[in-house]
């Protein structure tokens, strides 16, 4: 193997690495953070069972809101309407986890009621 084969095989490997690193940091900037945020306190209402079961269409809401806000920023990238819409989404997951609470206290209300009966 001659020198400049070594030298060109080398180079080739290098850019190769090069292309590779920076295709990784591209795909890490086309992340979005609301959405990420969003999806992240969906999945945690999601796996709640007192949210799940105590407010599940108002949860089926705010993954509806995920749904479009991430079918959005996989085809046009609009960071802005992409926001909004996690914004939303986050909001809706709160309004689920406050119905969950809501109801569980009326839940209790019923029980003591029952009880002194």
């Amino acid at each position: 193997m001659s020198v400049n084969t070594y030298l060109n095989r080398r180079e080739l490997k290098a850019a190769f690495l090069f292309i590779a690193v920076i295709s990784a940091g591209c795909g890490a900037a086309s992340n979005n953070p609301a959405l990420e945020r969003a999806r992240e306190s969906y999945q945690k209402a999601r796996q709640d069972p007192e949210v799940a079961g105590r407010a599940a269409v108002a949860l089926d809401k705010a993954g509806q809101i995920l749904g479009l806000a991430e079918r959005l920023w996989n085809t046009e990238k609009d960071v802005t309407e992409v926001e909004h819409l996690a914004s939303l989404a986050e909001k809706r997951v709160e309004i689920a986890r406050a119905t969950a609470r809501r109801r569980l206290a009326a839940d209790e209300i019923q029980q003591i009621k029952f009880q002194r009966q």
